[in-house]
This record gives C-alpha cells, sequence and structure tokens, in this order.
C-alpha cells in the first residue's frame, strides 16, 4: 500500500482485487482510465499508481478538469506565453510541463470540452505541447493517468466525447468498487477516520452504530463516510450509537416494519418500484445486502422472483403471471420495440434508438422496462454489444 500519508485502507476481496490490478499496470507506462462513482476515491488510487511506478519521485500532479472553467483549463494544462491573452503578463508553464518525467493525472476528464479533447489527443499521440500563444511547440514525457464518473462510451455515441480519445486514455482500465460493495470496509474506514482527528482519537463505534453503518447504501461512497462520520463524533461522547448517525444520515434510512419477514419486505419493495437491484433492495430494506441475497436465490429457485442481467446490472421483479392476460399492457413505442426485435431476431440498444428516433438512455429505459415485464430477455453478451430478444 501507499507509504503516503492518505493510505488505501481496507481487505475486502473488491479492494484487493483492484488493487492487485493497480500495482500491475503500475509497472508500465500506459496510460490508465480509473472509473467509479463519485467518492469512491479515484485521486487516491492515482497516487498509489504513482507511488508504485518507476516514477515515484518524480512529479505527481493533479488537476480536477470539472473545477476549472472551459476557457482557463487549456492555458491550465498547456501553458502561455506572455501577451497571449488579457492578464498574460509573463510566460508560464503548464502542467504538462510541470509534471514532465512524472504523471500527470486529469481528474473528471468527462467534463473536459469537446474542442480541448482534440489538442489532449494530440499530446498523447506526438508527446508534445503548444503553449497558448508560441509558435513551437515543446516536447514532454508524461505519463497520464485520468479519471471519471461518467459513462465515455455513452457520451461518445451522444457525441459528447471523442471516442478515439477514449481509446488512448484507456490504455488499461480500472473500475473502483462502491463503498456499499466492499463490506466490513466501512467499519473499517470509520475507525479510520476517527483515529486521524486528534479531537476523536478515543471515540468508539458501538455494535448498533457499526450495524446502521453495513446497512446504508452510502452513494457518496468514501467521502460521504468521512463526513457523517465525524459529523455523529460531535454528537457522542465516548461511543457513537446508532442513534448519533441517524440524525447525520438521510430520511431514507429508516427501517420498515421490523414484524414483516424479508421475504415479505422484499416482495413488498419489489411490488412498489417494479424491479430493483440488489443494492437498491438494499437501500430500502436496511438489510444486510448477504442476507437479502441469500433470500433472493430461494425465492427465484422458487419461482416467486424473476433474475435478469440489464446493462451489466443484476435486476431483480417479481415473477411475472403465467396467463397471457395478465401481462403488463405495453405502450405504443415498447410495443414497437418488440416487434423491431422479432424482427431483427435481436436487438441493440443503440439499434433501438437509431429505429425509433429516440435517445440511447431512453432506448435504455425501454428495454430495461420490457425485461422486467418478461417481454425480452438479454441474450448475453456484454458492453455495447450487448443485444436483446423476444420471449415470447
Amino acid at each position: 500500500m501507499s507509504s503516503k500519508p492518505h493510505q488505501i485502507i481496507g481487505n475486502s476481496t473488491a479492494l484487493k482485487a483492484t488493487l492487485a490490478k493497480a500495482k500491475k499496470v503500475a509497472k508500465t507506462v500506459l496510460p490508465v482510465l480509473i472509473t467509479g462513482e463519485s467518492g469512491t476515491g479515484k485521486e487516491l488510487f492515482a497516487q498509489f499508481i504513482h507511488d508504485q511506478s518507476r516514477r515515484a519521485q518524480k512529479p505527481f500532479v493533479a488537476v480536477n478538469c470539472a473545477a476549472i472553467p472551459a476557457e482557463l483549463l487549456e492555458a491550465e494544462l498547456f501553458g502561455y506565453k506572455k501577451g497571449a491573452f488579457s492578464g498574460a503578463t509573463s510566460d508560464k508553464d503548464g502542467l504538462f510541463v510541470q509534471a514532465s518525467t512524472g504523471t500527470l493525472f486529469l481528474d473528471e476528464i468527462g467534463d473536459m470540452p469537446l474542442p480541448l479533447q482534440a489538442k489532449i489527443l494530440r499530446v498523447l499521440q506526438e508527446g508534445e505541447v503548444r503553449p497558448v500563444g508560441a509558435k513551437a511547440v515543446q516536447k514532454v514525457d508524461v505519463r497520464i493517468l485520468s479519471a471519471t464518473h461518467r459513462d465515455l462510451a455513452e457520451m461518445a455515441e451522444e457525441r459528447k466525447f471523442r471516442e478515439d480519445l477514449i481509446f488512448r486514455l484507456k490504455g488499461y482500465a480500472i473500475q473502483l468498487p462502491a463503498l456499499r460493495e466492499r463490506g466490513h470496509d466501512i467499519v473499517k474506514l470509520a475507525r479510520a477516520f476517527l483515529k486521524s482527528r486528534e479531537d476523536f482519537t478515543g471515540t468508539g463505534l458501538s455494535r448498533d452504530a457499526q450495524t446502521l453503518l453495513m446497512a446504508y447504501h452510502w452513494p457518496g461512497n468514501v467521502r460521504e463516510l468521512q463526513n457523517i462520520i465525524l459529523a455523529a463524533a460531535v454528537d457522542a461522547r465516548r461511543n457513537i450509537f446508532a442513534e448519533h448517525l441517524v440524525g447525520h444520515l438521510p430520511d431514507t434510512v429508516g427501517v420498515e416494519d421490523p414484524n414483516k419477514s424479508v421475504k415479505e419486505r422484499i416482495t413488498s419493495a419489489l411490488q412498489q418500484a417494479g424491479s430493483l437491484a440488489l443494492v437498491d433492495l438494499q437501500s430500502r430494506l436496511k438489510i444486510p445486502k448477504p442476507t437479502i441475497h441469500r433470500h433472493l436465490s430461494r425465492m427465484v429457485a422458487e419461482g416467486d422472483v424473476s433474475r435478469s442481467v440489464v446493462s451489466g446490472q443484476t435486476i431483480f421483479a417479481l415473477a411475472a403471471p403465467d396467463s397471457e392476460d395478465e401481462m403488463p399492457q405495453l405502450t405504443q413505442r415498447q410495443e414497437q420495440a418488440v416487434a423491431l426485435t422479432r424482427a431483427l431476431g435481436r436487438i441493440t440498444r443503440q439499434e433501438l434508438a437509431t429505429e425509433l428516433g429516440i435517445s440511447i438512455r431512453t432506448a435504455s429505459r425501454e428495454l430495461s422496462a420490457l425485461v422486467t415485464m418478461g417481454a425480452l430477455g438479454p441474450d448475453g453478451q456484454s458492453g455495447r454489444m450487448a443485444g436483446y430478444r423476444c420471449l415470447f
């Protein structure tokens, strides 16, 4: 693990697998694209890769592409010459030059403006930059690490991100696990955050507080955990109890009627929502993920619940009724989607969007609804090649 002050904490299977990938690619000079939800620690992993590389003693320079106005980002990255624009009173090296022989981390690369993406592509292809207002180019030796919480492939389909730039950035891809997927790491991190502050070093976590931390779905991931655990520590004395956490967690954390069985609560949640992923069920019911998964597996085996995979995510729904006249009513667009699928044999979301003149996002939503209804089913392929077939 990194020897820097902010270490990557945890020993969950998901984290270990991700760290193993990071260590392997660190020994190369390949560009790395780090993806994951906001707050999962993408900059920390970028620093880890740099620290494990042959460039560890060279500069590590990080920039958040979403935090700098578009009109200033080019000058920040490439530098500028005196007089290039109003306020440029002297020459200034850009971040590419400052990171020379080391690593440049481009955080939130998905927020980079399209015109600037073309210039970044040229740097990656030619290894040279042209400062704003300069006539000559300057050679640079920089390893590029980038990160985003956005779906760059989907952005490319919508012409919001250059596909050729994705290929250059994605020499190797690392997907960071969400905090809710890291099990007991949640408690380890909470304790580490308390120990890192002099005013809270003696504060402990009660059993009920640990249970609540493990049950919550953490949409803001590690960053949200840090904020909430420190806020709860202010209210606590020696130990943080669940009552201290509840006041700082969203209202959705409330627990359903405890007298209901887990099966009844799952059934009720699926009746209300239509279909849900495992993490969404956990979020609603505040039951440990292994417990929900165990009951769902039994309900699938008994035929009470259906399980399907949509865009790489496992979706659960109450099993469709056997009687055809009980089949949910399809909208006109959904009927068109089913007819197209039957005619073509299979259909992808891109094909559906093109045929119906709708966005990729809308096509994905309609396909997900049809899978839930039992009208369509995934054909087993993944990524952009994922397709769907008729089930009746």
